[in-house]
């Protein structure tokens, strides 16, 4: 998935998720206000069961009750009353004053599910009659509903519609308002990808982010104003240094041959004509680099038999006077022999060239180089590596953290390890290949170049 489109995609999970969040805090809050209202209120804890059971016949036939029972409505400030088939009152505890004490039954009936006077009464069947348990005026609120079942199903049905209706409704504002934040964003954030491939952007300076884009354009161009600038100086440089080095190198060489000098003296020479070759190596290096970062190096694409070139790269390492304390061994697989990549002959033979380059360069003291060639699933990989000094970890980190552009490297980094592998990196990636570097300190450097097809 592309930047852009995970961006706006998180955004929009991001306020959904959002709805989600603020519906289930509004469920939480409902069930908390419900658990505190019913624990700070004062309700009227009495068991209408306990009270009928303790109103009982005496030896006498009337109706007494517990001694507890007097007690309990006391605390909760309510009373008792025990009605006769007639609606005579047989038993009260704590009756007011002010009500009856008789009763039709159409008052019997009013106050059943309702209020007596101003009174909220509770009424259960009593063995010897009608129990009727009352508390205090405005302690209950007692209300009797009733409604057509069908009614009640169809309005339950209709919420559940209309609270649905409104979640679907706000994820479609959020997915509107999603979009429109992406049309006015996505240009930019494909210019800032444009901008740090190195690329120029050209963005349209209007609608409400009109000043970022302008701000954009302003800095893509600064930046390919600088970049040009920096690969002119390279090139005019390059260009500047190769005739006074090819001066000193044919004079140093002139004295390395010229027998009538002193050893020391011819020794000397040789020793300033193999830096200056270094130094125009590096020169040549560094100018390759700044044309393939800016694309003004073009590629001569055609068919190249990785076998064959790596062959002969090493073959003119041999035949170069390399140095005895120097061994190249050379492998390849039967696959390998006939595959090849379309690519630019040229680049890939530099590529390889400066892999040996750095073994010889990096180990002074001499080692074993391998160049091997093998295909197989992926491609076909090329390996240069030796059993030299190494590098540390941290410049290892280094050299895997390398762009394909030319940057400002740490200093203790070695200026031709880190060119050489800026350079081969871009070789191999303009061939949409890949680079892996693999070493460790007095345990050798191996690099791996993988490119895609290999076909005979």
């Amino acid at each position: 998935m592309k930047p852009v489109e995970r961006f706006f995609r998180k955004y929009f999970l991001s306020m959904v998720s959002i709805i989600a969040l603020f519906l289930l805090l509004n469920v939480v809050l409902f069930f908390s206000v419900q658990i505190w209202a019913g624990q700070t209120s004062e309700t009227l804890d009495l068991s209408i069961s306990e009270i009928r059971d303790s109103i009982t016949l005496d030896g006498t036939g009337h109706l007494t009750a517990a001694g507890e029972l007097a007690e309990m409505l006391e605390e909760n400030h309510a009373w008792a009353m025990v009605l006769d088939d007639t609606g005579t009152v047989i038993f009260q505890s704590r009756l007011p004053e002010e009500l009856p004490r008789r009763y039709t039954t159409a008052d019997v009936a009013k106050f059943s599910r309702w209020y007596l006077g101003d009174y909220p009464v509770y009424v259960q069947e009593h063995p010897q009659g009608l129990l009727v348990v009352g508390g205090e005026k405005g302690s209950q609120a007692k209300y009797y509903f009733s409604v057509n079942e069908s009614y009640v199903r169809k309005l339950l049905v209709g919420l559940a519609a209309v609270f649905l209706t409104n979640i679907i409704v706000v994820v479609l504002l959020i997915w509107k308002n999603t979009r429109h934040i992406e049309k006015a964003v996505t240009p930019i954030l494909r210019g800032i990808e444009t901008v740090s491939s190195g690329q120029p952007i050209n963005l349209p300076e209007k609608g409400e982010l009109a000043e970022i884009n302008r701000q954009l354009n302003k800095a893509g161009a600064f930046i390919a104003k600088k970049d040009s600038a920096r690969a002119d100086w390279i090139s005019g440089v390059s260009h500047d240094v190769r005739t006074p080095l090819s001066v000193i190198l044919g004079f140093a060489g002139q004295l390395e041959d010229n027998q009538t000098l002193p050893a020391s003296a011819r020794e000397q020479a040789s020793y300033i004509r193999k830096q200056g070759e270094r130094l125009r190596s590096l020169i040549s290096d560094l100018n390759l680099t700044s044309k393939l970062e800016y694309s003004m190096q073009p590629l001569r694409m055609e068919k190249v038999y990785l076998v064959e070139l790596a062959r002969q790269v090493v073959c003119e390492f041999l035949d170069g006077g390399l140095e005895a304390r120097y061994q190249i061994v050379f492998d390849s697989s039967q696959e390998s022999e006939t595959a090849s990549v379309m690519g630019d002959e040229a680049l890939l033979k530099r590529a390889l060239y400066n892999l040996i380059q750095n073994s010889v360069i990096h180990n002074p003291k001499g080692c074993v180089i391998s160049v091997s060639v093998a295909r197989n699933e992926t491609g076909i990989t090329v390996m240069v590596s030796d059993d030299g000094i190494g590098v540390s970890t941290e410049k290892l980190e280094k050299l895997r953290a390398t762009t394909n552009h030319l940057e400002n490297t740490d200093e203790r980094l070695n200026l031709r390890h880190g060119l050489g592998v800026l350079l081969v990196r871009q070789i191999v990636e303009a061939h949409h290949g890949t680079v892996e570097i693999e070493s460790a300190p007095q345990n050798g450097y191996q690099t791996v170049l993988v490119f895609p097809g290999g076909e005979p």
